[in-house]
């Protein structure tokens, strides 16, 4: 059996029947204009007639369609396995010819209909980001194609248009005249194409009742079955903007927003929102915060006193609710900011949490605004009646660093951090803050797809992010990339990604990456030197139908990104190397000057887009935040120097801090210290010209076996000079012994070098990990043993967190133990290193950021040393306070995305063996670093890299 929609220019006609819903209709006008796009064959819709005809296709919707019992009869289909059930539909070739959709709600029909959309290569995005969907001839559906969805994981799925100044709300007045329906109608309808279904609207300067105008947008989203609410301190249907409309000394509703002393009149305000509001479809938002989002009573007030009130507060509000909307109205309560405190109480005051007052109303946690999750429901509350949300951030305005410009969520962190909350019974409402939506579409798809069909891309699944970014590539851009290209958009997306994750743009300094040591910001560069010239070369070859979406999806975020990374440093070195004299620092002043103007004409670019589609949604500023929004953000600092009248060269080991220019008086003695790794046998001294005019120079060996890459050479700017040493030719072992290896000679001075050696290490196999000069590190995923346990098992997480990837334990709801004698029967990872010199080491544990996961909990882990009785080792100090921009380790943790943990361990010569059991849930590991005592370990972004031994 097949259904044919489109063959030979005509395409089957989409029958529907009186009473269809009108959102219905009109999503089936959209699926109509989907397939004309798709084939150049626009569908017609037509009406019902009583009996079934062959090559059709049938919209219906249970328990408002007497169409579907008809065709079920005649077809012999089963339509009772769809009754009662929340957003499903069913998709069936019948045996005439035609295709039946029916849904068992009205959302379950509009996600039936888009279904044709999908199975036709149309992407959520084909308005929203412009991907044109590939053209075909004609569309066929075959048997195989026939099947009834499942029910969505998490009951409510959406998004929060927020932070819309100055990019949204520039590009919605310039197009739409404001925040109205014709605007909202293609918000509403990228939503239900991405199977969402709850929506907060855009609420600064905007008033989401009232800017329809009038209720035009409530109502056209009541049409599409869209589920409205507002964001946490905006109850019972009242919209933040408006209460300064109507406020005032002669205003029925008072002038005060406070309960206290204008009860009457905020009572009457609530209950005009609900009547006007309450007839459409919503989740209300209860409760209250002070006037602008801030507290209610004010930094004077108890504990007790705010609870008191906030009690009469939410009485008062359900009250009125029942009375003006109905009962069993769903209420939802956002725990965030001071709420939650007030929620749960403390030792002497209790809290909202046992408060039969709250019972049947959703409560709505929220992570850190950083995307970390913290006070998930613990196993005792999991039972509330009216269950969980959670409110997630792709964009947030607020301490320590605003971030609001291009995509900065990574995708493995949002798998990671969202499948936390739904195995901690987080399934009501799914929200997340999309900011100005667009350049968020990448990651806002995982999210949706995540809220939808969990079996599918949760926690069972360790790649879904990998695989969720190869499917996300396909379905956007496999219509018109071979498959060399989607990989290529694969790279670029899953590197500038990562990147961002790594220190949001906003938030990136000058010394963010040390310009010189472990040589990172070198290798920062070449990364985004690599994605720059893959995007690049992939944008030449994009067709010309596709070269907006993929501006929009891929270039711009990337190279955008690429970019500002870059001008911060070229920054940093900037700043180095103008200290130190070296004329090249002018090279990246002007380099610094030319990433500016870069960066603005890709925002003039992206803006001229489609004669200007998007014009406006690029205005976020993004570069240089000296405060925690972007007031007095600033382009970096640029230096130039006026080179020295005489001869002058600097030299500096690669990686080193010391400089010097060789003068009599005042030279340094310039240290090679790679070569103490026994694995190295060339390295890099650094040269860089300090005068106007190029200087000739020498070099002059005093020890034989070492091997200049030349003996003489001119610099005017940099030269890497490498330096190779003959092991097996050495006989002075001893670093004390010899004041210096060869000299850089020149009419201005002579710089001495000194090589720095070590033997081999004994005993050390292959591909281990081993100490050099006091220091080694180990990735998380390079563990010898991995031990699982009755109660579960470390996992390998790919690519996750700031360099290689992470490990982490699962059940991810699970404390495998509490005392330090229950230690060893968590699961257990062991990790092999070997060290010069038994005593006392640092080891720093770097973990993905954590919070306490549950209200009142801790974070930690067990290690134990060569076999010892294992440690409990926290994490979380005493007076940390997740979310709090006072709380100087959170606001570090967030902005470095990556928490240091460091604890004191003895170590013997030779082989040693580190065992890390799992404890809490939040612990997730990425590096282990090990820093002898006496050691300094230089300052870096990234931390020391990892080594392993190779075979010489």
């Amino acid at each position: 059996m097949e259904a044919i929609l489109v063959k030979d220019q005509k395409a089957a006609a989409f029958v529907m029947e009186d009473g269809t819903f009108e959102g219905v209709y009109r999503i089936t006008e959209k699926v109509c204009g989907d397939v004309e796009q798709v084939t150049g064959v626009r569908p017609k819709i037509i009406k019902w007639q009583g009996e079934l005809q062959p090559a059709q296709v049938y919209v219906a919707t249970l328990g408002n369609s007497e169409m579907s019992e008809a065709i079920a009869e005649e077809e012999g289909i089963e339509l009772s396995s769809l009754c009662g059930k929340r957003e499903c539909f069913l998709f069936q070739v019948l045996k005439n010819g035609s295709l039946l959709i029916a849904g068992s709600d009205k959302r379950g029909t509009i996600y039936g209909l888009f279904h044709i959309s999908e199975l036709m290569g149309v992407s959520p995005f084909v308005h929203f980001a412009d991907v044109v969907p590939a053209p075909q001839k004609e569309i066929i559906f075959s048997e195989k194609d026939s099947m009834q969805s499942k029910e969505p994981s998490v009951k409510y799925r959406g998004f929060f248009i927020n932070d819309e100044w100055p990019a949204f709300g520039n590009w919605t007045f310039s197009h739409y005249g404001g925040f109205t329906a014709e605007m909202y109608d293609l918000i509403f309808e990228t939503l239900l194409r991405l199977k969402g279904n709850y929506l907060w609207p855009a609420m600064w300067t905007s008033s989401f009742s009232l800017d329809g105008p009038g209720e035009e947008n409530a109502r056209l989203a009541d049409c599409y079955g869209i589920v409205m609410s507002n964001s946490h301190h905006e109850p019972c249907l009242r919209h933040s903007e408006e209460w300064d409309l109507v406020r005032g000394e002669d205003s029925v509703y008072g002038n005060e927003w406070s309960y206290l002393t204008n009860r009457e009149g905020l009572i009457r305000y609530w209950r005009d929102g609900l009547l006007r509001s309450g007839k459409y479809e919503n989740i209300i938002t209860i409760g209250m915060r002070g006037e602008r989002d801030s507290l209610m009573l004010g930094e004077d007030a108890s504990l007790e006193q705010n609870i008191s009130l906030l009690k009469e507060i939410i009485t008062e509000q359900r009250k009125l609710i029942r009375e003006c909307v109905g009962e069993n109205e769903p209420e939802m309560l956002a725990l965030y900011k001071e709420v939650e405190a007030y929620y749960y109480g403390d030792e002497t005051t209790p809290g909202l949490k046992d408060w039969d007052g709250l019972d049947g109303v959703t409560l709505m946690l929220c992570e850190d605004n950083y995307g970390n999750m913290r006070t998930l429901p613990t196993e005792e509350m999991r039972s509330h009646r009216g269950g969980f949300g959670m409110y997630y951030h792709f964009d947030y305005h607020g301490s320590p660093v605003s971030y609001e410009w291009v995509n900065s969520s990574y995708l493995p962190k949002i798998w990671d951090q969202m499948t936390m909350a739904y195995d901690f019974g987080v399934r009501d409402i799914w929200i997340v803050n999309v900011g100005d939506l667009k350049f968020q579409e990448y990651p806002l798809s995982f999210f949706m797809d995540l809220a939808y069909d969990y079996e599918k891309w949760g926690s069972s699944r360790i790649h879904a992010p990998q695989d969720y970014l190869a499917y996300w590539v396909k379905r956007e851009f496999g219509g018109w990339f071979y498959e060399a290209q989607q990989n290529a958009v694969y790279r670029i997306m899953q590197q500038y990604t990562k990147m961002n994750h790594n220190c949001k743009p906003e938030a990136m300094r000058a010394d963010t990456y040390h310009p010189v040591h472990f040589g990172e910001a070198d290798k920062r560069q070449k990364e985004n030197e690599r994605l720059e010239e893959e995007t690049e070369k992939l944008l030449s070859s994009v067709p010309e139908e596709m070269l907006p979406a993929f501006w929009e999806l891929v270039y711009y975020p990337a190279m955008g990104s690429a970019n500002a990374s870059d001008m911060q440093l070229y920054a940093g070195k900037n700043s180095f190397f103008a200290k130190m004299g070296a004329v090249c620092a002018n090279d990246y002043a002007e380099k610094i000057k030319a990433c500016i103007e870069k960066d603005r004409l890709l925002t003039e670019r992206f803006h001229q887009l489609l004669d200007g589609k998007w014009d406006g949604m690029a205005l976020s500023e993004h570069i240089g935040f000296v405060n925690w929004n972007d007031e007095e953000c600033r382009y970096p600092l640029m230096t130039f120097i006026e080179p020295a009248n005489k001869p002058r060269i600097f030299a500096m080991s690669e990686g080193g801090d010391v400089c010097t220019a060789g003068g009599d008086w005042t030279k340094k003695l310039i240290v090679m210290r790679q070569f103490l790794d026994p694995a190295v046998s060339e390295a890099s001294l650094l040269l860089f010209g300090g005068s106007k005019e190029k200087v000739p120079y020498h070099i002059e060996c005093k020890s034989p076996w070492v091997l200049p890459g030349k003996m003489q050479g001119v610099t005017d700017r940099e030269e890497v000079l490498t330096v190779q040493i003959k092991r097996d030719e050495i006989t002075d072992w001893e670093n004390d012994h010899r004041t210096y290896d060869f000299e850089v000679c020149y009419e201005g001075g002579r710089i001495p070098v000194k090589i720095l050696l070590e033997k081999d290490l004994p005993g050390c196999p292959a591909e281990a990990f081993y100490e050099t000069d006091g220091m080694l590190s180990v990735e998380a995923e390079h563990f010898i043993c991995n031990e699982k346990a009755e109660a579960g098992a470390f996992y390998v997480l790919p690519e996750y967190g700031k360099t290689l990837s992470g490990v982490k334990a699962y059940p991810q709801t699970k404390t495998f133990f509490e005392m330090a004698e229950q230690i060893r029967q968590a699961p257990k990872l062991t990790y092999q290193i070997y060290v010069r010199e038994a005593g006392e080491y640092e080891m720093i544990c770097y973990t993905a950021p954590a919070n306490p996961v549950c209200q009142g909990g801790s974070v930690y882990f067990g290690c134990a040393v060569n076999g010892n009785a294992p440690q409990k080792i926290e994490m979380i100090p005493d007076g940390y306070r997740s979310g709090e921009p006072s709380c100087a380790e959170w606001a570090k943790m967030v902005v470095d995305q990556i928490r240091v943990v460091r604890v004191q361990v003895t170590l013997q010569s030779g082989e040693n063996e580190i065992g890390i059991y799992a404890g809490t849930p939040g612990f997730l590991l990425e590096k282990l670093t090990f820093v002898r005592k006496g050691k300094h370990l230089p300052e870096s972004g990234l931390g020391l890299p990892e080594r392993r031994r190779t075979n010489r």
